[in-house]
């Protein structure tokens, strides 16, 4: 019974070992306005950046587009993951968040903490933009 249990944990220890030096935890590398921009433009087909929002506790980004085209960003393992909105957008402000509906069941709502004033502000913008669909 000693043995089993000893072998169990050595078992354990060494799908931990594997699971940290494959980086499987590892969490995404930090996104800046020129890493999101960039990203976004290579994911997304003919998107082409303009501005970026990006979440202060890394949460994510929203960048916008030429052509009112959107894309929202946010961490996914060690990787991020991107989608293109599509008008209409949900979207919430809470106090200093923008929260905004991806549209996509898989992806989910991303929650941006950019300040009060450029929550309302992209807001605004991203619901205008469903007007001109």
């Amino acid at each position: 019974m000693l043995a089993q249990t000893l072998v169990s944990i050595g078992g354990i220890a060494l799908v931990v070992v594997l699971a940290r030096w494959l980086g499987v935890r590892r969490p995404a590398a930090s996104l800046d306005a020129k890493a999101a921009a960039d990203l976004a433009e290579f994911t997304l087909a003919g998107f082409v950046a303009d501005d970026v929002a990006l979440g202060a506790d890394g949460g994510g980004a929203l960048v916008s587009g030429q052509g009112g085209r959107f894309a929202l960003i946010k961490p996914h393992g060690s990787h991020w993951a991107v989608r293109g909105l599509a008008p209409p957008v949900a979207v919430t402000v809470e106090n200093a968040d923008l929260i905004v509906e991806s549209g996509d069941p898989m992806f989910g709502p991303v929650r941006l903490r950019i300040g009060a004033e450029a929550a309302e502000t992209l807001a605004v913008r991203l619901r205008a933009q469903a007007g001109r669909q």
